[in-house]
Order: C-alpha cells, then structure tokens, then sequence
C-alpha cells in the first residue's frame, strides 16, 4: 500500500497506526486503572502511577526534531521510526510481563508503565509527522477524525480484551499477550510505503547527502514559530486544554467502584461503550471541523463538557444508578473524542510542513503536560481529603479555560 497514492490509502493506513496507539492506552488508562481502584488503590496512587506513566508523552517535543532530521533509511522518512517503534513496544510488554504485579509500589507501577508509554510516544509522533507530510489542506479534519475514531476503536477493544485477561489469567499473562499481539501487527507496516519511490524493506541507508540531519535548525524553526501571538496562544490553549479531564480519568474509578459501587469490569464496559460512540463523534467532529471551523467545534464542545462535569457534582448521589451514571461515563466520553479531533486539527493545520513532527510534537506533549498537571492536582486534592464531588466541581470550572484561549485566537486569526 502506498500511502500517498489516494485518500483511502491514507486514511487505511494512518487510521490503523491510530488504532495500534490505543491498544496500550487501553490497557493502562482503562483497564488496569480501573481493577487497581478496585483494590483499594486510592485516587493519590493513581494519581501517582498515571502521572509516571504519561511523562514520556511530555518528551515528545524532544523526539519530534529527531524525528524530523534524521532520516536514515531508503524505506522512507517516517517508516523506520514507526516500525522500530512497534517492535520496542512489543518487546517492552514482553519484557515487564515478567515482574508487573500489584504489589509494587504506585511509583514502581508508574514507571514500568511509563516504558510502554515511551515507545508510544515516538509511535505517536512518527505517525503525527506522517499525516501531516501526506494529507492535503481539505482533508485534514475528517481524516483527523477518522484516525482518533480508530485511536478511539483500539482503546475501547483494549480495555474490553484487557479487562476480560486481568480477571481471568492475571496481569502477567495480559502483558504477554499484548506483547505477542503488537509484534504481529508490525507485519502491516512492513508492506506500507510513504511513497511510490521508497523501499518497503531495507536495511541500508541513505547517502550523507540524502540525509535529512540538521537537529539545530529544527529547534531554532521551533522557537521562530513559537514566538507569534497566534502560536503563543495556541500553546496556552494547549496547556489548559485537558487539566479537567486529567482530573477525571484519576478520579472516575474511585468515584464509580469504591461510591457508587459499581464492579471494576461493568465500569471497563461502560467506559468502552463511550468509545466506540466515541469513533462517530471522533469523525463527526472532524467533518465539522472542515465544513465550519475547529474554533467554533471546540468551544460547543468544551461547554457540553463543562455541563457533563457539573452534573456529576448535582448527581453524584444518583451515580450508583447504571443508566444515570453510564449516561454521564458516556457523554463525557463522546465529547472527550469529539473535541479531540477539532483540537488536532487546529494544531495541525497550524503546523508547518517543513517541521511537522516537531511543532505538532511541541503541541501534543503540553497537551499531555496539561492532562498530567490535572492528574497531579487531583492527587493533591485527595491528599487534602477535598471530597470527589468538590473535585468534579474544580473540573467545571477548569473547563472554561480552553474557551477563553480559543476566543482570543479566533481574534487573532480574525474567525467570527
């Protein structure tokens, strides 16, 4: 398959690189989290195992550039990168399905997870600079969509399949299975090119003037886009835009298994649930994105969210019910996807081709920064024994920061 040949092509192919980067996060941000709520751990540890584990995602504006100026293989710019990847994270599964276990500590659980996340992350950028060298200007918003919904797909299949191997053979088996599983799949990318003219397999490289090497410039091409106002708020946006929800995802468990007493596996299912509605909206978004503005979709979404969030404060004695509180692990889920794609397809649009993988990674590593900097001041609000009815309250209110950042960029951009 030559990914530049058509639009199916390319959203076949960075469609199934999406989905792949949600099978892990399935596991770790669903699954396990979920389990480990149910075994007493406390919003504090996971709070603890969560914000570990997703550092490396914060790292990505330091594998961007690398992966932007060094191409060393005829298979292509892109392609070596993401296909070491695969195979570093399957062998990375394989490696911790040998010693991960509950009895470790939440810092030790945190940073064998944060392994997995690593070799993700350059996953993640690789494709990101990818879509960005192959999908043209009018296509980017439901192609965008089309890739998180399958991002989305992966992380629901996942957490379901993960859910089921936990309770049934442990965690040890799990992390072999997904590690045997991963490893086959990278059988797919072998037979993908970029382009017509790459190599779909080889292992020599590029002559010194074929190579793409020039880490400086890169940074210094960084820098230079950074400083514009339009930019500069677009990273501000970027950096508040998921505190409320890195709040949620710690505090979700505890709230539905050790409150409302839901069991770990029903509360896995559910929140699977959401996802796959969640594929729809992923591509919704994006189409509206394209037809209208992602300006536009992003603050409708951020203030159904904002709602969402206030309901579980108003509702929380009635979470115990399973259709309240799976209409309110629904809708948030539903809406988490549906501003995700307007929001890559914001950054994306506003990143240059010349350093996609770079300024797009910038973007998406203070995007996590953001989710993690919810993580941490969950943490601190159970360590302060704030109530989570409080929290979610908190969350309301943090909601209505990406607005506020979006509107001065419409201003900015001069969008009405």
């Amino acid at each position: 398959m030559v990914l530049s040949n058509s639009r199916l092509n390319r959203r076949v192919g960075l469609s199934f690189l999406y989905f792949i980067q949600g099978v892990p996060q399935g596991l770790i941000y669903f699954s396990l989290i979920d389990w480990l709520a149910s075994k007493d751990f406390s919003i504090g540890d996971i709070a603890i195992i969560t914000s570990i584990a997703s550092l490396p995602w914060t790292l990505k504006f330091i594998i961007g550039p690398f992966v932007d100026s060094y191409q060393l293989s005829k298979m292509g710019k892109r392609k070596p990168w993401i296909l070491s990847s695969l195979i570093l994270l399957s062998l990375i599964f394989l490696f911790l399905s040998q010693f991960i276990s509950i009895h470790l500590s939440p810092v030790l659980i945190g940073l064998s997870l944060s392994l997995i996340i690593l070799s993700t992350s350059i996953l993640d950028v690789a494709t990101d600079g990818l879509a960005i060298d192959i999908l043209d200007k009018d296509e980017r918003g439901i192609s965008n969509g089309f890739m998180w919904g399958a991002r989305t797909l992966g992380v629901s299949i996942s957490a379901l399949i993960s859910s089921v191997l936990i309770k049934n053979y442990g965690l040890n088996q799990t992390f072999e299975l997904f590690g045997i599983t991963l490893l086959a799949s990278s059988l797919f990318i072998i037979f993908q090119k970029e382009n017509i003219t790459d190599k779909m397999i080889s292992f020599s490289q590029l002559s010194k003037k074929e190579q793409a090497i020039d880490l400086k410039k890169a940074l210094y091409g960084l820098y230079q886009t950074s400083v514009t106002p339009l930019i500069f708020m677009l990273i501000l946006f970027c950096l508040v835009s998921n505190i409320s929800f890195g709040m949620h995802y710690v505090s979700i468990s505890n709230l539905y298994t050790n409150i409302a007493g839901w069991d770990h596996e029903i509360l896995t299912k559910i929140r699977s649930l959401g996802l796959y509605i969640g594929i729809f909206s992923a591509i919704g978004g994006g189409y509206l994105s394209d037809k209208y503005s992602p300006y536009k979709i992003i603050i409708i979404s951020q203030l159904i969210i904002a709602l969402t969030m206030i309901s579980v404060f108003i509702l929380s004695g009635q979470i115990s019910n399973l259709y309240i509180g799976s209409l309110i692990l629904i809708l948030l889920s539903v809406m988490g996807s549906f501003v995700m794609s307007a929001s890559l397809s914001l950054c994306m649009g506003l990143s240059f081709k010349a350093m996609a993988a770079t300024q797009f990674a910038f973007l998406m590593s203070i995007r996590h920064f953001s989710r993690i900097i919810g993580e941490w001041l969950a943490g601190l609000l159970d360590y302060l024994s704030i109530s989570i009815n409080e929290i979610y309250l908190i969350m309301f209110l943090l909601s209505f920061l990406p607005i506020l950042t979006i509107q001065r960029m419409m201003v900015l951009n001069k969008i009405r």
